[in-house]
């Protein structure tokens, strides 16, 4: 491969790859609830409370302490519903932080594998050590959003357990998982 040739192809490739440790956040952050924000359902973090908004646009609001709004009025839970919502709101705010440590990590990445990229381009020693050498460098990255996925699992859990205690919450269950759909993030082709 020629210099120029070679020197477009870093080039091109270096793009990509800011693009895709960029993406990779809004990745974790779209995915990982089962939706997309075209769906019109989002959960949102304003200030300490978790803020999800229903298919209708409206929205409840879990405080830290575990109180349950819909609506913007005030709703009435037992001791052991305040403790579900607690824990529900604790677990969006651990997702929430993962997800921006994953985007962190991502970018910060982003060099790695550049330099691994020039050097693997370099040295022409083919597709296959690139291949093993860039998934090596993204080996922490998949770990870590594996450990948001099961994250997920739990909160879907409690969203279960939220809704069968207090049926005003059910437009709210906006976790989804399907259950032809892993949550996985090993996209490496063999």
């Amino acid at each position: 491969m020629n210099t120029v040739r070679k020197c477009l192809l870093i080039g091109a490739l270096a793009g990509a790859a800011v693009l895709t440790a960029l993406a990779a956040r809004a990745d974790v952050r779209v995915d990982a609830f089962g939706h997309t924000d075209s769906d019109g359902i989002d959960i949102v973090m304003r200030g300490d409370d978790v803020v999800i908004i229903a298919r209708d646009d409206s929205e409840a609001r879990i405080t830290p302490a575990g109180d349950l709004s819909i609506r913007d009025q005030p709703v009435a839970v037992t001791g052991a519903q305040r403790g579900l919502l607690r824990q529900y709101s604790q677990g969006i705010v651990e997702i929430e932080h993962k997800g921006m440590e994953i985007g962190r990590q991502a970018v910060a990445m982003v060099g790695g594998m550049v330099g691994t990229l020039i050097t693997d381009l370099l040295a022409d020693d083919g597709d296959k050590k690139l291949d093993a050498d860039m998934n090596k460098k993204a080996e922490p990255l998949d770990q870590a959003a594996s450990e948001i996925c099961k994250d997920v699992d739990a909160q879907k859990v409690l969203q279960d357990q939220i809704t069968a205690q207090i049926p005003a919450f059910k437009p709210y269950a906006v976790i989804h998982k399907d259950a032809d759909e892993d949550c996985h993030t090993d996209h490496h082709e063999d």
